[in-house]
């Protein structure tokens, strides 16, 4: 055969060597995957406030997924009741065939010493049998701080002080879900928004800002030295950067929904569901109130859900807003 001949052979076998490859490499991370994604008895998670959007969506997006959920809200809140509103929905939808979705509510306060103890007995007395703590705890309680001196000093209780004590309280359980599995035992926590910086405020806005800044920096500080002291113990402090969206709408309770709705063929943006009254006002009984939980974009979503798994998960990863078209709209949740 002539040269031309011959390279041409070697193209299409080095070719199909590449494909071969390719095809192996994709099959070999499906199953390592699927090794480092928890056993169906060690699926838990704590997230701590479903008072917030951001927590209510978080919860029932990683409940759909297959994880059991432990819910931490005000006792008789709105948080709750969505919550409850959203598992007997999708309850009443799961075929017989299928697990049903694992979510429970207890009541949660980061500020309260008492109550965290409380949840911290809770929840391991939600735990199945055989299993000895929890894979993960997503920290979702929070105040953006702003309205003033005394929103600050709340802020600083609430971000600073309450992801201390969040940190105290439940790593014992992490570290025994941490003892069963090596890829347990993670601590998330929100980071830096888009306002927590004040550079780019006039003078008059970053003084009334500077106490909501201060305390989302005293968060992320607060993160970097548990993550330090917490390294001895095997667990991991994650912190989940945000910086397209403002601490007010992350920790901002669900909005009821406005009655006029957007039409079906326009393409939403991820804020578009939380930008009007965010009222946590509760319907009168025979009444029906819905009200969104949408904060992060589905891509978001699974950034998350990735850290969670991953074997090696990073220090911090950025929930970028890439923006969700109209067919992956979270659907609303509803109070009766």
């Amino acid at each position: 055969m002539d040269p031309l001949t011959w390279l041409s052979l070697g193209l299409q076998l080095a070719a199909l060597c590449c494909i071969v490859g390719a095809l192996l490499l994709y099959l070999l991370r499906k199953v390592r995957v699927a090794e480092l994604v928890p056993a169906d008895s060690a699926k838990t998670l704590l997230v701590t406030s479903v008072d917030t959007a951001l927590g209510l969506q978080i919860a029932t997006y990683l409940c759909g997924k297959g994880w059991r959920v432990i819910a931490g809200c005000r006792a008789g809140g709105l948080g709750a009741r969505l919550a409850d509103s959203w598992l007997q929905a999708r309850l009443a939808a799961t075929p017989e065939d299928q697990p049903p979705p694992r979510l429970v509510t207890l009541e949660l306060d980061v500020t309260r010493e008492d109550l965290l103890e409380q949840a911290a007995r809770a929840t391991a007395q939600h735990l199945p049998a055989g299993e000895h703590g929890v894979w993960a705890v997503i920290n979702t309680a929070g105040s953006s701080g702003l309205g003033g001196s005394s929103c600050w000093e709340a802020a600083l209780k609430t971000n600073v002080l309450g992801a201390l004590r969040v940190a105290r309280t439940f790593a014992p359980l992490l570290a025994a879900a941490a003892a069963d599995h090596p890829y347990a035992g993670r601590l998330f926590y929100i980071g830096l928004t888009s306002d927590t910086a004040c550079e780019h405020l006039s003078q008059a806005e970053a003084g009334a800002e500077a106490g909501a800044a201060a305390a989302r920096w005293g968060a992320w500080g607060a993160a970097m030295a548990l993550r330090s002291s917490l390294r001895a113990r095997r667990l991991r402090v994650v912190l989940l950067h945000a910086p397209d969206i403002s601490a007010t709408e992350i920790y901002s309770p669900p909005a009821q929904l406005t009655p006029v709705s957007l039409p079906a063929s326009r393409p939403e943006t991820p804020n578009s569901e939380v930008s009007g009254s965010t009222t946590c006002a509760v319907t009168m009984p025979g009444e029906t109130a819905e009200y969104s939980a949408k904060v992060l974009p589905t891509a978001a979503l699974k950034v998350l859900e990735d850290a969670l798994i991953s074997p090696s998960p990073r220090d911090s990863y950025y929930l970028k807003m890439k923006h969700d078209s109209w067919f992956t709209r979270m659907p609303s949740l509803r109070v009766h």
